[in-house]
């Protein structure tokens, strides 16, 4: 205790705190830009940390990691558009919400629950950054494989009315993730001879284009009624009576993400559906969900907020990064001569520490960000249509194309914007697409990786008790829709 203590009076020391509001709030407005991440919120920073001392440092970083995760569900609720892949669950619900005009009560729902599994994140790591971090390196290809298929069984609770076409939508989307290079033998594939498909298609312009633009096109023609604006005047934050019903999905949401943020390669994209999906599975009114139900977006914005310090456990205690910011995190640790691993706790104590309480002031600074910008989230969810929509695909394609530079990626995303407009034409779903574009890969590479090291044998895959153990889960998780709707239907007839 006298160590944390310590550690937060380093932390509000004016050039760590001035640090971390910085931090703070560069990372809401990275994870709110459509093609931005916290990620790239991180590598644009990281050459102005070179210049500072590393607990300044390294707190900027994880207060960007923080925000930014926060950030993502912005854009979700006000536009249907995940600023970033953590944010995709958000969408379902936070949407829903705006659109029956309780954008506020939204927003903060959300802003409540990153808030709180930032700070349950942050105690995670603090009591067991030791014990989980050996537990993670448990992980290998058969895990990773049935962590992918356990991701992806969620697709049976997202297909409505017509479970086929929700099943061809996410064969669509691992279809589309397999163009370009092998990952394992270099091979093209689907590239049609030319050099431009080498690397893919790209995950961000597939999802800007898929939720982006797609929302755009939808409501230019006439599929989605304007916003309305009833409510937006309520209250900021949730009323202590919805806060309570709400703590529940606050504290599942925070514990899947507490784990599988730990997890080195999960990442908090997987936490928040998995989150989603649980909090569906256990609910009462199961149907209510992807409608504008409160607990939609209260558990998976406490779980991707979690992930930002569980993901911390494997990289400072194993040097391991559990996620693509953790590993830029890395390697700013790297440049200050901070060198992650088990020897850090002895070795650089202080910094440890400072980490630590660093955490909880992102977090309080956070929720003074957050609060003070949703009177701003609301204006931009009062602007007409026309004048929004148009806004979402200019922002949409300079933001893809500004991600590398490349204007073959801002292409990728009209396209995608095209076909997803053409699949909800037909009644086909985008969110099991995009499942199977985000888990293709891991379950993929995984699967060739565990095989490879089994010599061929599937023997891998339940010889594993984690591995297994998610297989069976996944199972499960397809088959339960279709039992609960049979249950409903022999109760409906029997009445």
């Amino acid at each position: 205790m006298s160590s944390l203590i310590e550690g937060l009076i380093s932390a509000i020391q004016p050039v760590n705190l001035g640090a971390l509001l910085a931090g703070t709030t560069l990372g809401v407005f990275a994870g709110a830009m459509p093609g931005l991440s916290s990620t790239v919120g991180l590598a644009l920073v990281l050459p102005v940390t070179f210049a500072l001392d590393p607990t300044p440092a390294l707190l900027m970083m994880i207060s960007i990691y923080m925000a930014a995760e926060y950030g993502g569900s912005i854009t979700a609720i006000a536009i249907g558009v995940p600023g970033s892949s953590p944010a995709l669950a958000t969408t379902f619900d936070g949407f829903s919400l705006t659109r029956r005009g309780e954008a506020r009560r939204a927003f903060g729902i959300s802003l409540f629950s990153s808030v709180s599994g930032g700070v349950l994140g942050a105690i995670l790591l603090m009591a067991a950054l030791g014990p989980l971090a050996r537990a993670a390196i448990a992980f290998g290809p058969a895990e990773y494989f049935g962590l992918g298929v356990f991701g992806l069984s969620i697709v049976a609770n997202l297909v409505g009315d017509d479970p086929i076409k929700g099943i061809v939508s996410a064969l669509l989307g691992l279809l589309f993730f397999t163009v370009g290079l092998d990952v394992l033998t270099g091979t093209p594939r689907l590239t049609m001879g030319t050099t431009t498909l080498m690397d893919g298609l790209g995950l961000v312009p597939m999802l800007i284009g898929f939720f982006a633009i797609t929302e755009a096109f939808n409501t230019v023609a006439g599929g989605r009624r304007p916003t309305t604006q009833k409510g937006d005047l309520g209250g900021t934050l949730p009323r202590p009576r919805e806060l309570i019903r709400l703590w529940p999905s606050i504290l599942r949401g925070s514990t899947i993400g507490g784990v599988i943020g730990a997890i080195p390669g999960a990442g908090a994209t997987i936490a928040s559906i998995v989150a989603w999906n649980e909090e569906r599975r256990i609910s009462k009114t199961p149907e209510r969900f992807g409608k504008g139900i409160p607990a939609g977006i209260a558990a998976p914005e406490a779980a991707n907020n979690a992930c930002v310090g569980a993901a911390m456990i494997p990289l400072l205690g194993l040097g391991i990064p559990g996620s693509a910011s953790a590993a830029v995190l890395l390697g700013g640790l790297m440049v200050q001569g901070v060198a992650p691993g088990p020897l850090l706790l002895t070795e650089q104590k202080e910094l440890v520490y400072a980490l630590y309480a660093g955490f909880l002031v992102a977090v309080l600074l956070m929720l003074a960000v957050g609060l003070l910008g949703i009177p701003i989230w609301i204006r931009v969810v009062r602007l007409r249509p026309s004048i929004l929509m148009s806004l979402v695909v200019g922002i949409s394609l300079i933001g893809t194309f500004a991600l590398r530079g490349n204007p073959y990626d801002a292409w990728t995303a009209l396209f995608f914007g095209l076909v997803g407009f053409a699949m909800l034409r037909r009644g086909y779903p985008l969110v099991p697409a995009v499942l199977g574009l985000i888990l293709g890969p891991m379950i993929e590479t995984n699967y060739r990786r565990a095989l490879t090291l089994s010599s061929g044998s599937h023997a891998a895959f339940t010889e594993s008790p984690i591995a297994l153990v998610l297989i069976l889960l996944a199972g499960v998780s397809f088959v339960a829709p279709a039992v609960r709707n049979r249950l409903v239907q022999r109760k409906e007839e029997r009445s």
